[in-house]
């Protein structure tokens, strides 16, 4: 039984009230293990590795259904590798790319909370804003390549690459704000938003997590994007100098420029009251079982071992309904999900598939003391809030965490990744690699 799934998108987006930014785009990008299949699928990566910095390159834009498990880092090697067997030079770079979040994951494993906080001491004594400026985020800055980055950002819920590190260097640099209120930024509109690989690439820009801080000029965002905001670009242009002019400018004991006037964050969110919620009674008539599985948002794929090992058990998803009214996300990203949802239990075999909302510890206590589950299957993840999870239901159920495949094994402490890729290169590959050392991107 799923009381949910019989309900329609805008049902579920009403008990989310106060919990999204915006509302529906005719071109949403689909969510579910399906989508990400026919997308990996469909991709050529012959030239990733020549065009990956280019705005308008070949790159996959699988970040979003690996951000929440719909697929593997494994999975993607395993298929590429399946596809190419004998051209692996074609796949370096990308297979690179791919060990960039597996690191990313593990300084998360590491840090955990420590990761929303600055790493290492910045590299430079300029004192940052705690507030976004109005005009970033009313997307009207008046800089052509600026503006048409939170476009996208705030439209399309995606940047490439290159994009997010020169908006966070202008962002973080040029108008003097503190890192984790851009990283928050993109968690709420980007679709693979997530906290490993977004606050670990915003502190590297910052240089609370690099060697020094991450700039860019004109020169840099012309030649990679093709020059498609520069050509009509009528302003006087910050980026516009050469480097060491740009790192007098920026680092040499003047400070960033930035609004003194700060923006209202109430006025870019969904001010809709929260509505209550509470399982509806008819939930006691659904079949007892002693196992439930919880499928976390980092976790969305039929193919996942606690899915898999669990064929028997009921499943539930949680809506965060107190971490989304603190942090709301676009309605892109929670339709996103939902269709995460929507196509994962369209592909279980359990029969009592749920969607809640609310406290996930309040919800599952509820609903597994409704069905009489003695066991709480959750797969691995090392997002502080599904351990965390855990360790609360832990108090009152038997709860198994089942372990997930990882692309690496590394045990140090993760704090570069140059040399994380020099132990692991061969993991990921298969073969020492034969392209040279490239940076961050």
């Amino acid at each position: 039984m799923n009381y949910d799934q019989s309900n329609q998108r805008d049902t579920l987006f009403e008990r989310l009230s106060g919990c999204f930014l915006g509302g529906p785009k005719p071109d949403n990008l689909p969510g579910g293990r399906t989508e990400a299949l026919r997308k990996l699928h469909a991709y050529d990566s012959a030239s990733y590795g020549r065009t990956r910095n280019h705005i308008e390159g070949t790159v996959s834009q699988l970040s979003p259904f690996l951000r929440h498990g719909m697929l593997s880092l494994i999975e993607v090697r395993d298929h590429l590798r399946s596809k190419f067997p004998n051209d692996p030079s074609r796949l370096e770079e990308f297979f690179r790319q791919l060990a960039w979040r597996d690191f990313f994951e593990k300084v998360l494993t590491w840090y955990g909370h420590g990761l929303d906080e600055d790493l290492e001491e910045p590299k430079h004594g300029i004192t940052r804003s705690s507030r976004i400026p109005l005009d970033v985020l009313s997307g009207d800055t008046g800089l052509p390549c600026i503006d048409g980055m939170l476009s996208d950002l705030f439209d399309q819920g995606y940047l490439h690459n290159h994009a997010r590190l020169w908006f966070a260097a202008y962002l973080c640099h040029f108008r003097g704000v503190r890192w984790q209120e851009g990283a928050k930024l993109f968690r709420q509109h980007l679709y693979d938003g997530d906290i490993a690989s977004n606050s670990a690439s915003w502190q590297w820009v910052e240089g609370t997590f690099a060697s020094k801080p991450y700039f860019m000029n004109k020169d840099n965002i012309a030649n990679f994007s093709s020059r498609k905001w520069c050509n009509s670009c009528k302003v006087k242009c910050p980026f516009d100098a050469d480097y060491p002019t740009l790192q007098h400018r920026l680092f040499a004991g003047s400070t960033a420029p930035f609004f003194s006037k700060v923006a209202d964050k109430a006025a870019v969110t969904n001010n809709t009251q929260p509505a209550s919620h509470v399982i509806p009674e008819d939930i006691a008539m659904l079949p007892p079982s002693t196992d439930l599985v919880w499928v976390h948002d980092a976790a969305i794929s039929w193919a996942d071992e606690c899915l898999a090992q669990n064929p028997n058990a009921a499943v539930a998803f949680v809506f965060n309904k107190p971490a989304l009214q603190a942090e709301p996300w676009a309605y892109h990203r929670l339709s996103f999900v939902a269709d995460g949802i929507d196509d994962l239990f369209k592909n279980l075999p359990n029969s009592t598939k749920l969607t809640l909302v609310g406290d996930p510890v309040e919800r599952l206590t509820t609903l597994a003391h409704k069905l009489g589950a003695t066991t709480i299957h959750i797969s691995e993840h090392p997002n502080p809030w599904v351990i965390e999870t855990a360790d609360q239901l832990r108090l009152k159920f038997r709860v198994l965490v089942h372990p997930r495949t990882t692309l690496t094994v590394y045990p140090p402490e993760p704090k570069r990744f140059s040399r994380y890729w020099e132990k692991v290169a061969i993991q990921v590959l298969g073969h020492r690699p034969s392209s040279p050392k490239r940076k961050h991107p």
